[in-house]
């Protein structure tokens, strides 16, 4: 009999506890949404890029006869890169130019004479001398010329004949593929890419090399696109200041808008900075800040407040929870500045637990 209270006993403890843990509520820390303007700034991470990189594409195929430069090897804008084997072309120019010379010299005219016959001259002059009334020599001194049989002389030197155009052009077009076959640089800068195997061959119309230059460089940051204004603003007000940073140097720079034709609500920004020692590192990540110096309207809560990207807990009058997605501007200081999303007076879960879930109660503290 005491056995089986015993055991009777511990049952309902046991489900004494079970049904305290189904009804347990989780304890939560709240704060009010309050409206503010605070001053725009933005702290992001980025790798920046190259602004300038020039692939290198062939515009003949086949194989090298010297080798491409190596991944970080600096060149200069027409620097000569590689060698295209040309000797098959340079074959076809020679049979070409053999062929323009001898077609030239088939089509080559004899050279030709002509003969001129003396002008008739009915002048007065000429009428006094046949009626006798002049002299040979008075005519001659009132005409100012000598008389004299006329001559037969050569006509002008031909001008040398011309090779069938056809041929011509197509020893140009050689010509200009031989010229491709040096494949020089386009730009000045540090090789980043080489595409060509082992195999030596070069493809045309497909990118061998890639130049890059490493001042400046840019890296892409976006920012709500309700802020443009304030971007604008900042840079005609002269408030702006951007910076990269990793750490312990920091370097100066520019804020360039990317077009945003399709309204998106997010705008690209692109941060500008000059590097002309190498002291910045492509590829590297550095920390942006941005502070436009102007004032915004928004809602400052903790950043431990946000799940996942950009979604925030309330707690409503009945202390049941609501999930909100909010816009937010920026993160910095432990805090973000929220744009969307909110309304004044929202209760604001600033340590919601993992299992928090849209519609269960809470207990606020």
């Amino acid at each position: 009999m005491n056995k089986w209270m015993a055991c009777a006993a511990a049952f309902c403890v046991s489900a004494a506890l079970l049904l305290a843990g189904c009804g347990s509520r989780p304890t939560v820390h709240v704060m009010k949404a309050e409206p503010s303007r605070e001053p725009f700034t933005l702290e992001t991470k980025a790798a920046p890029e190259a602004l300038h990189t020039a692939p290198v594409i062939p515009q003949v195929s086949g194989n090298l006869i010297s080798n491409p430069p190596d991944v970080g090897t600096i060149v200069n804008a027409g620097d000569e890169l590689f060698k295209i084997d040309s000797s098959q072309y340079e074959s076809q120019a020679a049979s070409l130019r053999s062929q323009i010379a001898a077609a030239s010299q088939a089509a080559a005219p004899s050279p030709s004479y002509s003969y001129s016959a003396p002008a008739v001259d009915d002048s007065l002059e000429a009428s006094l001398l046949k009626q006798g009334i002049i002299t040979r020599a008075e005519y001659e001194r009132i005409k100012g010329r000598k008389g004299g049989a006329a001559q037969a002389a050569p006509a002008a030197a031909p001008a040398p004949a011309e090779a069938p155009a056809q041929l011509v052009a197509s020893l140009q077009t050689l010509e200009k593929t031989i010229a491709n076959c040096t494949v020089r640089a386009p730009i000045s800068g540090v090789i980043s890419q080489v595409y060509i195997g082992d195999t030596h061959l070069a493809m045309a119309g497909k990118p061998a090399l890639v130049i890059r230059q490493d001042s400046p460089v840019t890296a892409s940051v976006q920012i709500p696109s309700k802020l443009d204004n304030v971007m604008d603003k900042a840079k005609d007000d002269k408030t702006l200041t951007v910076t990269m940073s990793d750490g312990s140097e920091v370097w100066y720079g520019e804020l360039k808008k990317q077009p945003n034709e399709n309204g998106d609500k997010l705008t690209t920004y692109k941060v500008q900075v000059d590097n002309p020692d190498d002291e910045i590192t492509i590829g590297n990540e550095y920390s942006i800040r941005i502070e436009s110096g102007q004032n915004v309207s928004c809602y400052m809560i903790p950043k431990s407040a946000i799940i996942g990207d950009s979604t925030v807990a309330v707690v409503n009058d009945d202390n049941l929870v609501d999930m909100k997605s909010v816009s937010i501007a920026s993160d910095t200081g432990g805090y973000v500045l929220v744009m969307d999303g909110l309304a004044e007076g929202d209760r604001v879960i600033t340590d919601p637990p993992k299992s928090l879930d849209m519609g269960m109660q809470v207990d606020v503290k």
